[in-house]
């Protein structure tokens, strides 16, 4: 016998937040579709109450990670962003304010001192 839809959805929310703490970002996709379906089984069926409001809750409580989980990324990309605007070398200006090009070494060389 196969346990309650809210037990099998208490424990694929349990898992999806294992991998969302854990940044297996890539195990997140395969779950949705089962998710959804557990969600949908969910809304035809009378359940007690306690059950979907401890569901509702760990819902709330992924939805919170994904969000910073896609802040995270977005803060990612921005900073990799900023790093290949660096690599292209910097801006100096001229005396009447016009951008010109600096280039900077592609491998600095080292000196040793004596």
């Amino acid at each position: 016998m196969k346990p309650p839809l809210t037990d099998r959805l208490a424990e694929l929310l349990a898992t999806e937040r294992t991998a969302l703490l854990s940044g297996r970002l890539a195990d997140l996709g395969p779950m949705l579709d089962t998710k959804t379906a557990l969600v949908e089984a969910l809304s035809t069926q009378s359940q007690n109450r306690g059950a979907l409001a401890a569901i509702e809750a760990d819902l709330a409580r992924n939805a919170r990670l994904y969000e910073a989980a896609l802040a995270g990324l977005r803060e990612g990309e921005a900073r990799a962003a900023a790093l290949r605007r660096v690599e292209g070398g910097f801006a100096t200006y001229d005396r009447n304010g016009r951008p010109r090009p600096a280039a900077t070494a592609a491998a600095p060389a080292l000196r040793r001192g004596a």
